[in-house]
């Protein structure tokens, strides 16, 4: 039985065997059905020739379809005029949305089967030349008219879309062949990395006050903390005079508030172990943490320098508003290409930015000891600078499982790290 399965395999290895592939240019157009209309038709014409004049009824009924299944999308595709647009210009992998398309139909029938292709379709090689699936289908455009449709879409994966021009296109009546020609106007959407619910606080300490935070330290505004010696540099406004004369001694006022510094956000392209598509679904949970982790940063009103594959990106400077800088970086992660950033290419800062003073969180698909982790792991570490009673650096490690709910791994992350910062 063994054997015999063995020899079927290599009957099915030897059928599908390319054993002419120079030739490929001249039957490819066999791959459309039309082709086979057109040997169909010839061949009913030999028929008619030299055997039963039955051939040439049957080559004019073919030769009829054929005209009517290449006339009919050549001219749809020419006399509709359309443009597609967002309703929304920027969204969020998973997130409802719709698309706006304009049609005006200029011709006096109506128009079954039109389609939009490559809208939100993206190549996942540079060679990908596979079909296109049609993004936007219309059952019938009428006659003469011109109007507009609300079409629901669900983006799957970041980026920025179209990737390459969409085609708008039609094979009504009888799908023979499909007539395709650029799309006249098009307006770009961004799809940004699905964001996260992850809650929790971050113990970030540092020289800036800022209205929220964990910690009070020691600043010349603030809130009042106490009253403390006079220390030589102290302003003389901060003196406690009726302090000062009961312990006759200078006394002044401590104030402070919570202060907060730039968090770092170091994110690895570099692939797990696995096929392309875990690969590329390993890539895609890391660049979402990256974005859910911004998002907090940045409604904790944390300043924060995104880096990937350890190199600074450009963002706008926290004195323009924090908000602007989270959208920034949700626009560098959307254009990272689903495979990963190839070696040299991460368009970014050549300097490497690497402060011990602040505390760095790294998101990558390796292990401790530089091991590269299953599809369905990624490690985040969260290190924070020492100070206080913590002489070293603090380091909190998580694997996290996409098959678990992430959320609740991160935050739980994050707790663990603020209960050892408090306890320190």
């Amino acid at each position: 039985m063994k054997m015999l399965l063995n020899r079927l395999n290599s009957l099915g290895a030897a059928a599908n065997h390319d054993f002419c592939p120079w030739a490929n240019k001249y039957v490819y157009w066999l791959k459309e059905p039309v082709g086979w209309f057109v040997i169909a038709t010839g061949a009913s014409l030999l028929v008619g020739a030299f055997l039963s004049p039955l051939g040439w009824t049957v080559a004019a009924g073919l030769f009829a379809i054929l005209i009517l299944g290449l006339g009919f999308p050549w001219l749809a595709v020419r006399a509709v005029n359309c443009q597609l647009a967002p309703n929304i210009k920027e969204i969020h992998e998973q997130q409802n949305s719709c698309l706006e398309l304009t049609v005006r139909n200029r011709l006096p029938l109506p128009v079954i089967g039109l389609m939009v292709e490559g809208y939100l379709s993206q190549p996942l090689s540079q060679n990908d030349s596979s079909d296109r699936v049609p993004d936007v289908g219309l059952a019938q455009v009428p006659a003469f008219s011109q109007a507009t449709y609300r079409l629901a879409i669900q983006p799957q994966y970041r980026g920025q879309y179209p990737v390459q021009v969409p085609q708008i296109a039609c094979s009504f009546p009888f799908g023979i062949w499909t007539a395709r020609r650029p799309l006249g106007q098009v307006e770009p959407v961004t799809v940004w990395p699905m964001l996260i619910p992850v809650s929790g606080e971050l113990e970030i300490v540092g020289k800036q006050l800022a209205e929220v935070g964990s910690g009070n330290r020691a600043s010349s505004q603030g809130d009042f903390m106490g009253v403390r010696e006079f220390r030589r540099g102290d302003s003389l406004r901060s003196i406690h005079w009726a302090q000062s004369a009961k312990q006759d001694n200078l006394i002044v006022c401590e104030r402070g508030g919570p202060q907060k510094q730039a968090i770092e956000l170091d994110l690895q392209t570099h692939p797990c172990f696995g096929t392309d598509e875990e690969v590329r679904e390993n890539l895609a949970w890391r660049v979402r943490i990256m974005a859910s982790l911004i998002d907090l940063a940045a409604s904790r009103h944390l300043p924060f320098l995104m880096l990937i594959d350890g190199v600074s990106q450009t963002l706008p400077s926290s004195s323009t508003g924090i908000h602007r800088s989270r959208f920034s970086a949700w626009d560098k992660l959307a254009v990272i290409p689903l495979n990963g950033i190839e070696d040299g290419k991460t368009g970014a800062c050549p300097c490497m930015a690497e402060n011990p003073q602040t505390t760095r969180i790294t998101i990558s698909a390796k292990s401790e000891i530089g091991t590269t982790l299953p599809a369905h792991q990624v490690r985040v570490e969260m290190q924070q600078p020492g100070g206080g009673g913590r002489r070293i650096s603090q380091v909190n490690v998580c694997e996290i499982d996409l098959d678990e709910d992430i959320a609740e791994q991160l935050t739980h992350l994050f707790m663990e790290a603020s209960r050892e910062s408090y306890a320190a």
